[in-house]
């Protein structure tokens, strides 16, 4: 049985000389043979500029015998009077056009639109082609017109016998069988003649809207926060995307601009490059910017050190570790103080503002109120959300706070990321109601991590392309550096480059491929999440939580692991539940 397209009820079509070809074609014919039915078509014709639309009511396909166009005419007489074509009607005879022309204009059409579609990979001599007429309540006698031939006529009597004649007009178009290879077959099928046609309204016409929308939530949240300023210590725990970077900033200007030498410090090195970016490039902070240091822990601690001549290194030698970051370089960083202060080279500051305060040891509170905080009560303010910790286990900053705030509301991500995100981590989520509900969060699942990477480097593609979204807009976010992943090898796509530098993304170079741990702290309108198979060390559910929250607008990620793929399934339930 052939495989027919539309496939629907016979005794449903609109023309009932069609009826009876439908069926015949349809029982006798094998099920390697595709018959579009009614196959309309639109081009210009004949190479000239003005569209010309035809209609073939039945195009068959087979990978072997090729492609032929049927046309089909009904009725109770129908005669050739040597040059034209007539019906006879209660009004008399009645003219209508050539049925072999239409047939050969209908074929021409179509592998026209065949060689265009396929970029000329399927040529008409490629495949066999013809077309044939079929009289399904008609006999004949007679001979044809010259620009026909009896094996390319299907009358009445012919019916019973469809699938013969058929073949029959087939071997009629050529001396030798040209059988397509199956990759040129499935072109000709589903890229030239059955191409998916979607509509789709493209992402990134959508993204400046609501980032702009989420923005003027953060700045909402500022004025709120603005009533702690008369206080001198401030604990901030915020969830993630509540603003809580942004409110930090706040902060460090408005110490400097009471003539306060103040320092912004945080854990991530890309999170103080963004804020010293920030620094540098607003022109309204003119007459207080010298009074800013802003700097990651591990850097403020190196340049100290270097500052005062100080070895820096493990005492006991060897590569610096973890427990040498928490024990060892407190100390150095007293040593480092002391020394320049004994220069004349003050390195201390009065006021100190720390983001990602979740992520600092209890040593290294000890050395930025004990060693650098100029005044021992001097102000201080941290910000923090346990749920991003990079060591597992909070530790609470060990400083006396007047006060402690608490932003429970995500103002960063749209309501679907925000739901899907909180549900990583098992979160009640606490939503802003005037925040856009925004677009659901994609899944992408992955079979291999082979075929991961393709379907990664597919959405880039799209996202690049008809989606309209910009290189600095987007981010891709996995468990490791790009040299470590399935991206390592690739260095660009759609002639747009990847790049692992945040200042080279956000000046446009190209798009960011990062870690979660690295992109803690920052934000990008759409993020693509890759390389997400099971849990680790080096990727836990906080990494994931922090990456999801990364999303602004749009959240993709392509997941390949099972302890990946329940976590996210969930995830984007929850988010599906959010109205």
């Amino acid at each position: 049985m052939a495989r027919m397209i539309p496939d629907v009820d016979p005794s449903q079509l609109e023309h009932t000389s069609e009826e009876p070809v439908y069926v015949a074609l349809r029982d006798q014919l094998s099920d390697e043979f595709v018959v579009l039915h009614s196959y309309p078509w639109l081009r210009p014709w004949r190479g000239e500029g003005a569209l010309f639309e035809g209609e073939a009511d039945f195009v068959l396909l087979h990978p072997e015998h090729g492609l032929l166009i049927l046309e089909v005419k009904g009725g109770e007489t129908i005669r050739h009077d040597g040059h034209r074509w007539f019906r006879d009607t209660k009004a008399g005879p009645r003219e209508f056009q050539d049925p072999f022309r239409q047939a050969q204009r209908n074929m021409h059409a179509l592998l026209d639109i065949v060689k265009e579609r396929s970029g000329g990979r399927v040529r008409k001599g490629d495949l066999v082609h013809g077309y044939a007429v079929v009289l399904p309540h008609m006999d004949y006698e007679g001979k044809p017109p010259p620009h026909a031939d009896k094996a390319i006529v299907i009358s009445r009597r012919h019916l019973p016998f469809t699938d013969q004649a058929i073949m029959s007009a087939f071997r009629a178009w050529t001396d030798e069988p040209r059988a397509l290879r199956h990759d040129r077959y499935r072109m000709l099928l589903y890229e030239c003649l059955m191409p998916r046609f979607r509509v789709f309204r493209p992402i990134g016409a959508d993204i400046s809207a609501a980032a702009d929308q989420l923005l003027e939530l953060t700045e909402t949240q500022a004025q709120v926060f603005e009533g702690l300023y008369v206080q001198d210590r401030v604990l901030v725990e915020g969830v993630a995307g509540s603003g809580k970077t942004f409110l930090a900033l706040l902060r460090v200007l408005a110490f400097a601009r009471e003539g306060k030498r103040t320092l912004f410090v945080c854990y991530n090195r890309e999170l103080a490059a963004w804020i010293c970016r920030q620094v540098a490039e607003d022109p309204h902070i003119e007459d207080y910017r010298s009074l800013l240091t802003v700097k990651n822990f591990h850097a403020l601690a190196v340049e100290l050190a270097e500052a005062a001549g100080i070895k820096f290194c493990p005492e006991s030698g060897g590569q610096p570790t973890q427990t040498f970051w928490d024990d060892e370089v407190p100390d150095l960083m007293e040593q480092a103080v002391l020394a320049l202060d004994l220069a004349e080279e003050p390195a201390q500051f009065d006021a100190i503002v720390v983001d990602e305060a979740q992520d600092f040891s209890l040593g290294w509170w000890y050395a930025l109120t004990q060693s650098l905080l100029e005044a021992p009560d001097g102000p201080v303010y941290a910000f923090m959300d346990p749920n991003q910790s990079l060591r597992g286990e909070i530790q609470w900053p060990p400083v006396e706070f007047d006060a402690r705030f608490r932003l429970k509301v995500n103002c960063r991500n749209t309501r679907k990321i925000a739901a899907a995100s909180t549900s990583v981590l098992d979160l009640e989520p606490n939503i802003f109601t005037r925040a856009p509900a925004g677009t659901q969060p994609r899944l992408l699942r992955a079979s291999t991590p082979r075929h991961q990477k393709g379907l990664v480097l597919q959405e880039l593609r799209k996202l690049l392309g008809r989606e309209h979204v910009t290189p600095r807009q987007l981010a891709v976010i996995g468990p490791a550096a790009k040299a470590n992943g399935s991206l390592a090898e690739v260095s660009e796509v759609n002639g747009v480059p990847l790049v692992t530098s945040a200042d080279a993304w956000r000046d446009g170079e190209g798009v960011l491929v990062t870690t979660a741990r690295s992109f803690k702290g920052l934000e990008a309108d759409v993020v693509l999440l890759y390389d997400l198979g099971d849990f680790g060390r080096l990727f836990r559910k906080e990494d994931l939580y922090v990456a999801c929250t990364r999303a602004k607008v749009l959240l993709i990620a392509v997941v390949h692991g099972q302890e990946c793929r329940l976590t996210i399934d969930a995830a984007l339930a929850a988010s599906e539940a959010q109205l």
